[in-house]
């Protein structure tokens, strides 16, 4: 009777060329900082919706810049100074985000609104 081998060294190298090539993968298609807001971006026949999580962000600390078909959100999440900080899993600094919209879009025609943390867009079509 004859054994087959599985579970060789090229099988093992085969498997982690594959595994990192999807580890490389996600990198590149999901922002990994924790400061990265995370967005939202909506269709319709005359413009676009773009909704990004800003917890703890005022409207001061915030800039937007839209250009041709990218937006730009920069801002500043400060840290709290009321009492010693114990622990903390809520990321604050300097952020800024780009984002490259499907087409151009008319600045000077944009509304945004700041209200319960999140940041609303819209963005009409040129």
């Amino acid at each position: 009777m004859e054994l087959d081998k599985y579970g060789t060294a090229s099988d093992l190298q085969e498997l982690l060329a594959v595994r990192d090539s999807i580890d490389e993968l996600v990198q590149r298609r999901v922002p990994q900082d924790a400061l990265l807001p995370k967005a939202e971006l909506r269709e319709q026949d005359d413009g676009y919706h773009l909704a990004i999580d800003l917890p703890g962000v005022s409207q001061e600390n915030l800039e937007i810049a839209v250009q041709g078909s990218e937006v730009i959100i920069a801002g500043l999440r400060e840290v709290e100074a009321d009492g010693e900080l114990v622990f903390s899993e809520r990321p604050t600094g300097p952020f800024q985000r780009t984002l490259t919209l499907p087409s151009e879009v008319d600045a000077e025609t944009a509304q945004a609104r700041l209200a319960h943390g999140v940041l609303t867009l819209y963005l009409p079509k040129r």
